[in-house]
């Protein structure tokens, strides 16, 4: 009986897990899987929590939930992998060995830099990030005591899951004053550390034209270095300075650990390197990689559901002694919202959020 071992139990590893299960019976395939949190976060929700437009119903799960019958799940975290005798070393659970080993540790953020973003989160009074739980309700409250200023919507760096999250959120925060009659009180600022907001040119036109119709200031190229909460101000690399009342910054994205501790499997930010086509990996020949934790693969949940899909094609046509002949295409849509109008695609977070726990994650969408 052949063995799959997932390192990972956020969206990408339970949907692969899920879809795996629904293929092969538990004489026929052994599925574990190592994951270290025993909650679930519906994370598109917290966007809408920092509004008040979502109350925190049906947005953590127990993991142990999620699966279906006949996953062995272990409560625990990868600290090496040891692909020249196909195994993993686990903290509590010793060393687990593996047929096939799937790489689901997706992206975690980094707290460490820019300086002085921590200290401003910590203190929460007008430094705030909505890629987390708490961080969400922070901003929720702040919104209730703000009365006029600079709002900045900020990126630290390029490469971030879900790319469109700063530029959701400035929509949503100039909707919101617009919609309170307070418009004329603010000045909206996006920052990114790119060229441009939107990573396709062919979508830049639009894209700036919504922004440009909102009176949205568009700062590019901005790498922040340095968040001083006190005087409300950050400083970038090339030595400008954006000033705020409020900021919503998203801290820097990192693979795990372990990636970078396993000798040729990723990069120094702990990205998986494999083809993100295939998603196998570009040293060993059976270990994939899927979801947020491929190296230069686009980081959202519809990324991951299709990259779930397709693996599942793959691993169970060579399971099978067929030659796995489905594929990833290049380039996967996100989602940024805007009022009466959108770009790339449109979601009705109202009711993904019903579909992601009983299709999605069970592998029936």
């Amino acid at each position: 009986m052949k063995r799959i071992v997932i390192v990972g139990g956020g969206s990408a590893g339970v949907m692969f897990t899920n879809r795996m299960r629904r293929e092969f019976p538990e004489d026929e395939l052994e599925l574990t899987v190592i994951e270290r949190s025993d909650k679930h976060y519906f994370q598109p929700a917290f966007t809408l929590m920092a509004f008040g437009l979502d109350e925190g119903e049906d947005v953590v799960k127990s993991t142990k939930d999620l699966f279906y019958e006949g996953v062995n799940l272990i409560a625990d975290s990868a600290t090496r992998v040891n692909p020249e005798n196909n195994t993993i070393t686990t903290t509590k659970h010793g060393t687990l060995s593996y047929d096939h080993l799937v790489i689901a540790t997706g992206a975690k953020l980094n707290f460490t830099k820019p300086a002085g973003m921590k200290e401003g989160l910590n203190k929460g009074e007008n430094v705030f990030t909505f890629y987390t739980m708490n961080g969400a309700l922070k901003l929720r409250d702040a919104f209730g005591q703000l009365k006029g200023g600079t709002i900045v919507s900020m990126s630290s760096e390029a490469t971030i899951k879900w790319p469109s999250g700063p530029i959701n959120f400035i929509l949503m925060a100039e909707n919101r004053m617009r919609m309170l009659g307070v418009r004329d009180k603010y000045k909206f600022v996006l920052s990114t550390p790119m060229p441009s907001v939107s990573p396709e040119q062919s979508y830049q036109e639009s894209l700036n034209s919504i922004l440009d119709s909102k009176g949205i200031e568009v700062v590019n190229n901005f790498a922040p270095e340095e968040v001083d909460y006190e005087k409300g101000s950050v400083k970038s690399y090339g030595g400008e300075k954006v000033n705020f009342d409020l900021l919503s910054i998203i801290p820097p994205n990192e693979g795990e650990k372990v990636i970078r501790e396993s000798d040729k499997l990723g990069d120094a930010a702990g990205w998986v390197n494999c083809d993100k086509y295939h998603l196998l990996s570009k040293q060993y020949s059976n270990i994939y990689a899927i979801g947020d934790a491929i190296s230069g693969a686009v980081k959202t949940m519809t990324t991951a559901r299709v990259q779930a899909k397709v693996l599942t094609c793959r691993m169970k046509a060579l399971l099978i002694g067929k030659e796995p002949t489905a594929k990833c295409k290049p380039d996967v849509l996100f989602p940024v919202r805007a009022r009466s109008k959108s770009v790339f695609a449109e979601n009705n977070y109202d009711a993904l959020k019903p579909l992601y726990w009983t299709l999605m994650l069970r592998g029936l969408l």
